[in-house]
């Protein structure tokens, strides 16, 4: 201790500091106990925060599941990506299609019919405006006068950011240049047509190409249709459709098994990954002379052992419909709580009827509810910031504070003793100095 002379035992010859180390150290232990346990808390803790992590990848896995769209991915296929390409999204259908495209959507086009000899040369006399429009949209205007240069133009009509983009391109060659000012519109279709309403440069500024609309036919629709772009999604539901030339194409939509199918090992996975760390952690081991027993982190926490108890509750829970449960699918619980997955036995499941693969995972959107469904609610509700395991550490860092009030106690008691100690061991050997000092002294006064 600071401040507290001792005397190591000169006086009395005894060992003071090692029988006073020794004394300490027993009153220490408690407080060493205590500490061991706070480390045991916080590996519990760590353990939580971690399983929280695996948890909410296997809710996402769930989710995913969770409605008959999520389970049944839709795969489209075009017999001529040349002509079409096409992508199946939510509420996508099987059935084919046939489209017959006669015209692409484009853009429009200004161009100036009159050229000047490089990009810094000037375009206009004297003030005056540059106004142009796009389809019906607002008149766009643009200042000039003696000083502006082609560049400065484009870069004028640029700054509006009025859905164009204006450029300074050389029609000539090096040696006979013809600079000429290009207007081109952003967005394709009919209504993107770049008009000039007014002009007092003397390029001459024209409407070189106007909008077009995408036009297509589709096989059991009457008439023509027309998109003003070429990437469109309402015609069929679900579908997304892009058309790159003319010409005749058909598209397939159909399930996905392979997508499907990796959803499913996603969640098994997901899974498995929770039970097999929780296991892990739950470990019990002891040493070979079973002297020690060693603890996982969670071999003691009844909490997380109902937790994973409810999640295989619900991993087996019987459903409605012609797959009455997830092992119908092939998918099995282990004795080690683990999952195994038959794929051949799902994807014949899912050949033969697929919807009601669905409802299995997914439910029917009302009465009947489904496995993925209720374990993606499951999990929120576990995860959530006022859930299970939420409130779980919270309770983990309280006792974390009260075990450490307790060591700061018990280490304040713990530096008492030893400061005692230490006083009456050092009094012990001043007293005993002393008494060696007056026999020295008595020795001497009787001619000893």
């Amino acid at each position: 201790m600071a401040g507290v002379i001792t005397v190591g035992g000169l006086a009395t010859g005894i060992d003071t500091n090692s029988i006073i180390d020794q004394l300490v150290k027993l009153e220490q232990r408690p407080v060493n106990l205590l500490a061991i346990e706070v480390g045991g808390v916080q590996a519990t803790q760590a353990s939580i925060t971690t399983l929280t992590g695996k948890l909410s990848t296997l809710g996402s896995a769930a989710h995913a599941l969770e409605t008959a769209d999520g389970v049944l991915v839709r795969q489209a296929t075009s017999s001529d990506t040349d002509v079409l390409a096409a992508a199946a999204g939510a509420g996508a259908q099987p059935g084919s299609v046939t489209l017959t495209v006669t015209d692409l959507a484009h853009g429009s086009v200004a161009g100036a019919t009159v050229g000047v000899a490089s990009a810094s040369s000037t375009v206009a006399s004297g003030p005056g405006t540059f106004q142009f429009q796009v389809g019906s949209g607002t008149v766009q205007s643009v200042a000039v006068n003696a000083t502006t240069t082609l560049d400065g133009l484009a870069t004028a009509i640029n700054a509006l950011d009025a859905g164009v983009t204006a450029s300074a391109v050389n029609l000539g060659t090096s040696s006979s240049p013809d600079f000429r000012l290009e207007i081109v519109s952003r967005a394709t279709g009919a209504t993107s047509t770049v008009t000039v309403t007014h002009d007092d440069t003397a390029l001459a500024v024209q409407t070189a190409q106007a909008g077009q609309n995408a036009r297509f036919t589709v096989s059991g629709f009457s008439g023509t249709f027309e998109r003003e772009s070429n990437t469109f999604g309402d015609v069929l539901p679900g579908v997304t459709f892009t058309l790159r030339d003319r010409g005749t194409a058909t598209v397939a939509v159909a399930d996905d098994s392979d997508a499907i199918t990796a959803k499913v090992k996603t969640l098994v996975a997901a899974f498995n990954d929770v039970v097999t760390f929780v296991a892990g952690q739950s470990d019990v081991s002891e040493t070979d002379d079973k002297s020690e027993v060693a603890l996982g982190s969670l071999a003691t926490d009844t909490t997380v052992k109902n937790l994973v108890a409810r999640l295989h509750e619900v991993f087996s829970e019987a459903v409605g419909g012609t797959y009455t449960n997830l092992s119908s699918l092939g998918l099995a619980t282990q004795q080690d709580g683990t999952i195994t997955f038959d794929e051949s036995k799902f994807r014949t499941a899912l050949g033969a009827d697929p919807t009601a693969v669905a409802k299995t995972f997914a439910g029917n959107g009302t009465v009947q509810h489904g496995v993925a469904r209720d374990f993606g609610a499951l999990i929120d509700d576990m995860t959530a910031s006022g859930g299970s395991l939420a409130l779980h550490s919270t309770a983990l860092d309280n006792q974390i504070r009260s075990l450490q009030d307790q060591i700061d106690a018990g280490q304040r008691e713990v530096d008492a003793f030893e400061a005692n100690l230490r006083e009456q061991f050092t009094a012990l050997e001043t007293f005993v100095s002393g008494l060696k000092s007056q026999g020295s002294f008595l020795q001497q006064a009787l001619g000893r």
